[in-house]
């Protein structure tokens, strides 16, 4: 019988169903210990005498999953980042990768829009005032008409596009792969980078974190914003230079930024000092029914490589045999 080494947490928590998934399907298992995000070399302490790892978001850097082998052979991602996992070092060890890029999705989407209305109808601002005994009633944006630019049209920013179309916005796009069927379909219209960043009175971030996206947003191209527009940022924090964007913001150029991603997390760093800056904590991905998709979804891919039947083709990254991942990576 495999076991699996289970480091995300929580994992089978607020419901047994993924562990019953793992009990149905012959695979053994142990939880975490720590019951919070592991460090890389506690990550590693637990490996060696396990054939799966069902992991979270912590590093998986290639010495912490040497310590896996030779018995080691999947790495099952609950969730949709693989910029933290040596992709690389997985293939050249013949060690599959599976994640579960759409369980988490539907949730960003409606993130995105909860962080956009808030902000920009500074439904916060009143919040706040109001706790204080102030009554004050804020004048915001009417998303109607207004231009909504999407940076990244994958599984997240399509439907975000769909949503926003719904709102009366005009929508417009830039992605490395353009589909121009759906763009017709939804009324979507492809730009360069440059003409999103310059239209749009908010842009919204739907990025994987690479080589090629690594500080995409550089302090050039987000003053290339026009002035009064907001940002939102829910894919990974690499992607953006964070003293530009503080700038930008503190001199009032940029009229707000909503933000679920930092370079380094937890984060407690300057922006926290602005009141037009809405953070969260890295939580685009924590509704009830994404988590246990999450989770449920991670564990019938574990048990699928382990019985040697099919894995739903969106939920592979590489498995051995193939020649190269089935999705970009940073490795």
């Amino acid at each position: 019988m495999p076991t699996a080494q289970v480091s995300s947490f929580p994992y089978g928590l607020s419901t047994r169903d993924p562990l019953d998934v793992l009990d149905r399907g012959g695979i053994a298992y142990r939880l975490s210990p720590h019951r919070r995000k592991h460090a890389p070399v506690e990550t590693a302490a637990l490996l060696g005498e396990v054939e799966i790892l069902l992991a979270g978001t912590e590093p998986l850097p290639a010495e912490v999953i040497a310590a896996g082998l030779p018995k080691l052979n999947h790495i099952a991602r609950v969730g949709v980042g693989l910029d933290g996992l040596d992709v690389g070092f997985c293939m050249k060890n013949g060690i599959a990768v599976t994640y579960t890029p759409d369980a988490p999705a539907r949730s960003v989407v409606e993130q995105v829009f909860g962080l956009l209305i808030s902000l920009s109808r500074r439904f916060i601002e009143s919040h706040e005032g109001m706790r204080h005994g102030k009554w004050n009633r804020l004048t915001g944006i009417l998303w109607q008409g207004k231009t909504f630019g999407i940076l990244g049209c994958g599984r997240i920013g399509r439907q975000v596009a769909v949503i926003a179309r719904a709102f009366g916005m005009n929508v417009i796009a830039h992605d490395i792969v353009e589909d121009h069927a759906w763009a017709a379909q939804h009324q979507v219209r492809y730009v360069s980078l440059e003409e999103l960043l310059e239209q749009s009175l908010a842009v919204t971030v739907h990025l994987p974190y690479t080589r090629r996206t690594e500080n995409i947003l550089s302090r050039e191209r987000l003053k290339l914003m026009r002035k009064g527009a907001y940002l939102l940022n829910t894919c990974r924090g690499e992607v953006l230079d964070e003293a530009a964007l503080y700038d930008l913001l503190a001199s009032n150029h940029l009229a707000g930024a909503a933000l679920d991603v930092y370079h380094h997390e937890p984060y407690n760093g300057p922006l926290n000092t602005l009141p037009n800056v809405f953070l969260c904590c890295h939580q685009g991905s924590c509704s009830h029914d994404g988590r246990y998709q999450m989770e449920v979804q991670s564990a019938e891919n574990a048990v699928a490589f382990a019985r040697g039947t099919p894995i739903l083709a969106e939920r592979i990254v590489w498995l051995p045999g193939m020649s190269e991942p089935a999705v970009e990576v940073w490795s």
